[in-house]
């Protein structure tokens, strides 16, 4: 079932020969409508050149409402500009691990009971590995805790950051090692200990690194942002066990695959006939490396041709990897590949229209669905990777927030309300009333769903439908 919601605006002009203008946007249709007639003799009070309002009129859901469990408050760092918006809150194992006045609480997920808190003045950051909390304290130095008790198992006396910057990146456990990055560091604390292992600065960044590390096969993988004569992105591999930097391929981005000790990357650099508006050429190279030694062990081409006459002027849009199969973005369509198989020249295993225009960007797969995001309005489409029909899941208010649980989808809106929709059947299930406009990521952990709004948390059991 698709769900559609509309928009209705009205426009009023005082210039007496403007057309209707009609423009369409994918959560509904944007009216402008111009109402002209002759002015009489009398004198009024001035009237704007043009005035809109913009009601959301969308289909009303008529939905069961399920209440939360419990509520409880926390700390909001729902400010946009937070670097740690996404890593807050982690919720597992029947818990929901976050911060309330600067200290980390453990609460039952089923229940919404304190459990245990934990330090001050904290960096607001968490992650979960096996039983064991990861973060920072104030002045950035790593800690471990037991997961169930809160007690410390170590406290690192290493700091990644000075005392004068407000966030580090990410804290990223591996059953290895723990990292921290910090835009071109890396750190490498031991799992058990906490001592640190390495040490590891890509110069040429200065300063600039993604989020992005991978640890395989002995070899930690990371990008960054590197400034020169040309700024690309950079693919960096270390030694997982002394931090000594293997190889670096300027242009190429994170791994888009790792197997069989080689890397699959894709050619951000080289010339990609994109800006030749005289050639309707286009195309996306992968090169493959020996994760050990960066040794180029082959190159993958996909080239394409575009539609319609010169000047051509469309890019190549985005490309992505999930389980062995290649999506690319040709000229509005969709084309997949086998990505081991492949060979120069091949044509496309299949291709699917993209849904519902242009500007649809993809973010992954989900329930044999392609996801893509408007990144207009935040909402999410999809093309079944069964038959190519294309899916949307709108619900009745503008959306803040969207995440998917197997094939339960939470959609946080700007209403104060949650939605929550079976992607598979397309059918909304019910309706929470949360109070909230922004959201943080909205958790799960067993049977409950953890609703992360401004400066407070509600925990919601799941009907069996979404169990």
């Amino acid at each position: 079932m698709e769900l559609k919601t509309k928009h209705s605006t009205s426009v009023t002009h005082k210039t007496r020969k403007l057309k209707p203008v009609i423009a369409g946007l994918t959560a509904g249709v944007l009216m402008l409508q111009c109402a002209v007639a002759a002015l009489p003799s009398q004198v009024y009070a001035e009237q704007a050149d043009i005035s809109a309002r913009n009601w959301y009129a969308g289909q009303n859901l008529h939905l069961p409402e399920l209440k939360p469990s419990w509520t409880a408050k926390v700390d909001n760092y729902l400010n946009m500009n937070e670097s740690f918006i996404a890593s807050n809150a982690v919720a597992e194992d029947g818990k929901i691990f976050t911060f309330r006045d600067s200290k980390l609480i453990a609460l039952d997920a089923k229940t919404g009971k304190v459990l245990w808190t934990y330090g001050s003045k904290l960096t607001p950051t968490i992650a979960y590995l096996d039983g064991v909390l990861y973060g920072l304290s104030g002045s950035h130095k790593p800690y471990a805790l037991n997961a169930k008790t809160g007690k410390v198992k170590w406290q690192s006396d290493i700091a990644v950051a000075s005392d004068t910057d407000p966030y580090t990146k990410a804290v990223i456990p591996t059953p290895n090692m723990l990292y921290v990055i910090y835009g071109s560091q890396t750190y490498a604390f031991n799992m058990k200990s906490g001592k640190l292992q390495w040490k590891a600065n890509e110069s040429a960044g200065e300063g600039n690194g993604t989020e992005y590390l991978v640890e395989s096969g002995g070899v930690v993988l990371r990008s960054f942002m590197v400034q020169g004569a040309l700024t690309s992105i950079q693919l960096n591999a270390y030694d997982q066990k002394t931090g000594k930097k293997l190889w670096g391929k300027f242009g190429q981005g994170d791994a888009i695959q790792i197997k069989n000790g080689l890397v699959y990357s894709v050619d951000y650099h080289s010339p990609m006939l994109e800006d030749d508006e005289s050639s309707p050429v286009r195309k996306w190279t992968i090169n493959v490396y020996n994760l050990k030694t960066g040794a180029l062990k082959g190159s993958q081409e996909y080239s394409w041709n575009l539609s319609g006459q010169a000047p051509y002027v469309n890019g190549r849009g985005g490309i992505m990897a999930f389980e062995g199969k290649l999506y690319m973005e040709q000229d509005g369509k969709i084309a997949e590949y086998a990505l081991d198989q492949y060979k120069s020249g091949d044509a496309p295993l299949r291709t699917f229209l993209k849904p519902y225009g242009e500007n649809m960007e993809m973010l992954g797969v989900a329930q044999q669905r392609l996801i893509f995001r408007n990144p207009a309005n935040g909402e999410l489409a999809a093309v079944k990777l069964a038959n190519g029909q294309n899916v949307s899941w709108n619900g009745d208010a503008p959306v803040s927030q969207i995440d998917i649980y197997g094939k339960g989808l939470y959609r946080a809106q700007r209403n104060g309300t949650m939605v929550a929709i079976n992607m598979v059947t397309g059918q909304p299930v019910f309706r929470v009333k949360t109070g909230g406009d922004m959201y943080n990521q909205t958790l799960k952990t067993g049977d409950t769903i953890i609703i992360h709004s401004e400066g407070k948390i509600a925990g919601v059991r799941l009907p069996a439908s979404l169990k």
